[in-house]
C-alpha cells in the first residue's frame, strides 16, 4: 500500500478497538483518551503511537506507522528474534503485526511494544542537576549498557535521548531501549540501516551503508560524555540544552574545532582527555570508532586507526594522498607501460587483456575510496537527512489535510449530527419505557401461550425491549403466525408510547451537542496549528541541511581522479560546511583556560 493513515485517521479508527485491532488482547483495550474521550496518540514523523490499557490491566503502546520502511516485515522477525536470545532488560517485548490494524476497511501493520514507565534520558539529566551523585551512577549504568550491546553484537542504530528511558528503583537505576527501527542484529548483516539516526548524535559520516555492530559506538561516546560534563559541569545545560539534544549538536561533530562547546569541555581536566577522544572521532570513519569500554579504560591498540589534531584540523581526506594516491599513478604509468611493450611486441590481444583488467581494478579503486572519502560521505548523509525532512514534511501536510476534511465536516453535518442525536435519544427513552413489559405478557395475545413465552425466554428475550423484529427471527421453534404476532405486540407498545418520545432536542441537548462540535472544532484547530508547528520546524531544518550542503565543496569523481593522478586537489576543509557559533565574549568565563595545544602527528589520538 502506497499511503498509510494519518494519525487523524488512526485516532478515528481507534474509536472501535475491537474491529481496528486484530490482537485479542489489543480488541478488548482501552486507548489513553483526550478531554473530548478520543483516542490521543504520541506523533512523530514517522509513526503514531496510541497507549493502551487491556482488560486485565496490561499496558501496551501500539505503533501506527505513517509510511512503509523497506523490508519492514523481514528486519522486525530478525530483531524480535534475536532480542528474545539476548534476553536483556534494557529491550521491551514487542510483536509485529503484519496486517495488526484496520483503517477504512484497510489492514496496515503495527507493532505492539510493552508499555515501559521511564523518564526520557534528557528529562532525567534535567531533573537531577543538582545530584551529581545519580548522574554518576546513570554514567555507570550507560557504560554496562554499551559493554553489553557490544558483547551481544547488537546495536540500537539510533541512541537519543527520546529513546532511552531511565527507570528508578530505590538507588538503583535501569535504562531500556525503545524504537527498534535502525537496529543491527548479526541476521541483517550486509542490509543498509533503514534511517541514519538523530542527527545531534550520529557521526557526520554516517550513511544509511554504514549498518553493523560498531553502529553506537559514536553515538554511545557522545552520550557518555554530555553525562559526564553534566555531572562535572551542570551550568553547560542552560547553555547548550535545546530540548532536542544532550549538549551537543550536529554542527560540533562536523567542526570539532570550532566548537565553544569542545572548547568549554576541554578546560575541566576531568573531561580534557574524553573531550579529545570525542573530538577525534569525528573525523575517523564511523567503523574505526572505538568502543566506550576501551575509551574510558585505555585499552586501545596501535593498530587501530590514530589522527593527531593538527591531521584533523585538514580533515580525514588528506590522508588518502599517503596511501592509494600515492601509488595510484606509479601504478597507472606502469600498468599502461607494460601494455604498451606488450603490444610492441605483437601480443595486442595480450596488451588488451592487460589493459582492460587494470582499467577495472582501477575503477574499482577508484568508486571504493570515493564513497569512503569523507567529504563523499558527509554530503550523502546531509542528503539523506535532507529526503528525510522532506518526506516528514509531506507527512504533515497529508495530516494538515486530513483534519481539515474533519473540520469542515463537521460545520456540514450538523444536521446530520443533530438527527443521529435524536435517535439515540428516542431509542433511550423507547427503552425505558418497554423494559418494564416482560415477555410473560405476550400470553394475553390471542395465538400466543406459555409455550411461547418458554421459547422467548431460552433466546435470553425477557423484556418487550429485547424483542426486536431482528431477534424475533433468531427465536428458534416458533411459527412464522407466531412471529407475526410478537412483532404486533411489539408495535403496539411502541405505538402507545408515540406521545412521550421526543420529536427534537430540547434547547439543553441541542446546547450540549453544539458546545460539542465547537470543542471537536476547537480541538482540530489546535491540531492543525501544532502540525503545521511541527511542519515549519521540519522546514526550516532542511532548509539549514541544504544550506550547509550549498556551502560544502562538490567532490566530483571527475575531480577525485586528477587528483589520484597529482594535476588537481582535494577541497579544503575550511571550504565546508558552517561552524557551530561561538559563544560571546559576555558568555565566556573570564579567565578562560587556552586550548590544548595540537599534539604531535606521529603521536597516537587516544594519547
Amino acid at each position: 500500500m502506497s499511503s498509510y493513515p494519518t494519525p487523524s485517521q488512526y485516532q478515528e479508527a481507534l474509536q472501535a478497538p475491537a474491529v481496528a485491532f486484530s490482537d485479542s488482547e489489543l480488541q478488548d483495550s482501552t486507548p489513553r483518551t483526550n478531554p473530548l474521550g478520543l483516542p490521543q496518540p504520541i506523533t512523530g514523523s514517522f509513526a503514531a503511537v496510541f497507549p493502551v490499557t487491556t482488560a486485565t490491566g496490561g499496558r501496551y503502546a501500539a505503533k501506527c506507522f505513517l509510511s512503509e520502511m523497506p523490508a519492514q516485515h523481514a528486519r522486525y522477525e530478525a530483531v524480535a528474534e534475536a532480542l528474545e536470545a539476548a534476553d536483556h532488560d534494557a529491550f521491551v517485548e514487542f510483536a509485529y503485526q503484519p496486517e495488526g490494524i484496520s483503517v477504512r476497511g484497510n489492514a496496515y501493520p503495527l507493532l505492539k511494544m510493552e508499555w515501559t514507565e521511564g523518564t526520557t534520558l534528557n528529562r532525567f539529566v534535567d531533573d537531577h542537576l543538582d545530584r551529581p551523585g545519580v548522574l554518576d551512577r546513570l554514567v555507570e549504568a550507560w557504560a554496562r549498557l554499551m559493554a553489553d550491546l557490544e558483547g551481544m553484537d547488537l546495536a540500537h542504530g539510533d541512541l537519543q535521548h527520546g529513546n532511552v528511558l531511565v527507570e528508578t528503583a530505590g538507588e538503583a537505576l535501569r535504562l531500556r531501549l525503545v524504537d527498534y527501527d535502525t537496529m543491527y542484529v548479526p541476521a541483517l548483516e550486509g542490509r543498509a540501516s533503514a534511517e541514519v539516526g538523530h542527527r545531534n548524535y550520529q557521526h557526520p559520516d554516517r550513511t544509511d551503508a554504514d549498518f553493523g555492530p560498531a553502529l553506537d559506538r559514536f553515538s554511545g561516546l557522545v552520550v557518555y560524555t554530555a553525562l559526564r560534563a553534566c555531572a562535572a559541569r551542570p551550568e553547560l545545560w542552560d547553555e547548550y540544552n535545546t530540548g532536542e539534544n544532550l549538549l551537543f549538536r550536529d554542527a560540533d561533530f562536523y567542526a570539532p574545532e570550532e566548537s565553544s562547546l569542545f572548547d568549554a569541555l576541554a578546560q575541566t581536566e576531568s573531561l580534557r582527555a574524553l573531550t579529545d577522544a570525542l573530538r577525534t572521532a569525528c573525523y575517523v570513519e564511523p567503523a574505526d570508532v572505538p568502543p566506550l569500554a576501551d575509551v574510558r579504560e585505555g585499552r586501545l591498540e596501535p593498530s587501530q586507526v590514530s589522527v593527531s589534531r593538527s591531521r584533523a584540523r585538514q580533515g580525514r581526506d588528506a590522508a588518502e594522498r599517503s596511501t592509494v594516491a600515492r601509488v595510484f599513478l606509479p601504478t597507472t604509468i606502469g600498468g599502461g607501460g607494460i601494455a604498451l611493450g606488450l603490444a610492441a611486441v605483437g601480443w595486442f590481444l595480450v596488451a588488451a587483456g592487460v589493459l582492460l583488467v587494470g582499467m577495472g581494478v582501477g575503477v574499482g579503486v577508484v568508486a571504493t575510496r570515493y564513497r569512503r572519502l569523507s567529504l563523499v560521505r558527509r554530503r550523502r548523509r546531509l542528503e539523506q537527512e535532507a529526503g528525510r525532512f522532506a518526506s516528514a514534511i509531506r507527512e504533515l501536510e497529508r495530516e494538515v489535510e486530513s483534519l481539515q476534511e474533519k473540520r469542515a465536516e463537521l460545520r456540514t453535518s450538523m444536521d446530520e449530527r443533530r438527527q443521529e442525536r435524536l435517535r439515540e435519544i428516542q431509542a433511550k427513552v423507547l427503552h425505558d419505557r418497554l423494559k418494564h413489559h416482560f415477555v410473560e405478557e405476550v400470553r394475553n395475545v390471542e395465538g400466543l401461550t406459555h409455550k411461547h413465552v418458554v421459547r422467548l425466554k431460552a433466546a435470553n428475550l425477557r423484556t418487550a425491549s429485547e424483542v426486536t423484529p431482528e431477534a424475533v427471527e433468531k427465536v428458534r421453534r416458533i411459527s412464522d403466525r407466531a412471529r407475526a404476532r410478537l412483532k404486533m405486540w411489539r408495535a403496539a407498545l411502541e405505538e402507545k408510547y408515540t406521545d412521550e418520545i421526543p420529536d427534537a432536542l430540547s434547547p439543553a441537548q441541542e446546547r450540549r451537542l453544539q458546545r460539542y462540535i465547537e470543542h471537536r472544532i476547537e480541538d482540530l484547530d489546535e491540531q492543525i496549528a501544532r502540525t503545521r508547528e511541527k511542519s515549519q520546524t521540519q522546514r526550516t531544518e532542511r532548509e539549514r541541511i541544504e544550506e550547509r550542503l550549498d556551502e560544502m565543496p562538490d567532490l566530483s569523481v571527475g575531480r577525485y581522479v586528477r587528483y589520484l593522478l597529482r594535476i588537481d586537489t582535494l577541497p579544503d576543509r575550511a571550504e565546508g560546511p558552517p561552524t557551530p557559533a561561538p559563544r560571546s565574549e559576555a558568555d565566556s568565563p573570564p579567565d578562560r583556560a587556552p586550548v590544548p595545544e595540537p599534539v604531535e602527528d606521529d603521536r597516537p589520538w587516544w594519547e
